[in-house]
């Protein structure tokens, strides 16, 4: 392939819009077959949440869950 070739592939590649995480992690989910982590990523975000509720006014209702 000749430089111009490559020049113009890689200024084509620049101006395309950029992928957002979500979009680049269920890309990867998909083309390597691991959907087994989307429920370990679902907990994740779910505990988090609680984690960050739980010092806010709604922690007296999270821990009534418990």
């Amino acid at each position: 392939m000749s430089t111009d070739s490559n020049k113009n592939r890689f200024e084509k590649a620049g101006s395309q819009k950029r992928a957002s995480l979500v979009s680049e992690f269920v890309g990867l989910l998909k083309q390597n077959k691991k959907y087994w982590l989307i429920p370990i990523i679902l907990m994740l975000l779910v505990f988090s949440l609680l984690i960050l509720l739980g010092g806010t006014a709604a922690a007296p209702f999270i821990y009534t869950l418990f």
